[in-house]
């Protein structure tokens, strides 16, 4: 079976490739510095250079094309990046869907964000409201405005769209700056964690293989539509970095609560997974599980020895 993969030298993309490889997959990775695609060595992965906006390369009847390339702007709340948003993540991804169906590429799969929805209390489904205007409203737009134009085209032109909505997704290879990076390197140092308003924010966070697997699933099973690909509950920025002290054997006291406790969660819902878990196996692993993978794969030395 032949797949094309986007943005290859990203975090997901590259366990994607490596993933997809082992299980006996050919790969196209296409990544705007091929010199950069990290994955392993192998007779069956083929790199090209190309970049969102340039016509695709020859993928002639592909089983698969999966769409991971997207501009995120360094300032999520700068306006003036709505225009390259639009472009790149939503004109640019349905130029590929155009190119991928007339090569005769089988089926599309989208990865977008599982951010797009409105905040709520309780875990939410596919058929939730979704209308990003809290936080990154101009790329979480555009990756939305992305899935409803691929849908459409898929529909018109018997191509199979599958939009995986992505929670927070950590693991090896993850970019070095937000939460769990910080909590790793501090607390790996021995050195005390902050946790700001009460531990009140919260966060679906789905382990990197279990998004891989979910995607593999998505090309096996050729299911259409939306999928939720998340852990399936929330976790609180409290509950994380104590679950990290304890992998990581250190003083549980090192982690420290400033602001009230309790009140109104801050953050994101968790994301209901049912229909990925009926209609395509899904089975993500807890935090704690994927903190423990993460752990075994590489003593989380990808963080404590400074690299990121």
């Amino acid at each position: 079976m032949q797949l094309v993969v986007t943005g290859a030298t990203g975090f997901i993309s590259s366990r994607l490739i490596d993933r997809a490889l082992t299980t006996g997959y050919r790969v196209t990775a296409l990544a705007r510095d091929p010199d950069r695609v990290t994955s392993r060595s192998s007779s069956r992965l083929h790199i090209e250079k190309w970049s969102i906006g340039e016509p695709l390369p020859a993928v002639t009847r592909a089983d698969a094309i999966l769409h991971l390339a997207a501009y995120i702007p360094a300032d999520l709340g700068d306006p003036h990046q709505a225009a390259r948003c639009f472009e790149v993540n939503t004109n640019g991804t349905l130029r590929v869907a155009m190119d991928a169906a007339s090569q005769g590429v089988k089926r599309f799969i989208f990865f977008g964000s599982g951010q797009v929805y409105v905040p709520a209390s309780e875990p939410v489904s596919e058929t939730s409201p979704a209308f990003p205007v809290h936080r990154a409203s101009y790329y979480l737009a555009s990756k939305l405005s992305a899935e409803i134009c691929l849908l459409a085209f898929g529909t018109a032109y018997a191509m199979p769209v599958t939009v995986l909505r992505l929670a927070s997704v950590y693991g090896p290879g993850m970019h070095g700056t937000g939460m769990l990076p910080t909590f790793i390197r501090a607390l790996g140092s021995r050195r005390s964690v902050v946790i700001q308003d009460g531990g009140r924010y919260r966060a679906d966070l789905v382990y990197v293989d279990d998004v891989v697997s979910l995607a593999l699933r998505a090309v096996e099973k050729e299911e259409a539509g939306v999928f939720n690909a998340g852990s399936g509950r929330a976790c609180r920025s409290l509950e994380a970095a104590q679950i990290i002290a304890q992998a990581l054997g250190v003083d549980p006291n090192l982690v420290d609560v400033e602001g009230e406790r309790g009140g109104s969660m801050t953050g994101f819902a968790p994301l209901n997974v049912t229909k990925a878990t009926e209609q395509l196996g899904y089975n993500p692993r807890s935090f704690r599980e994927g903190i423990e993978a993460w752990k075994a794969e590489t003593g989380f030395k990808d963080f404590q020895n400074g690299q990121h």
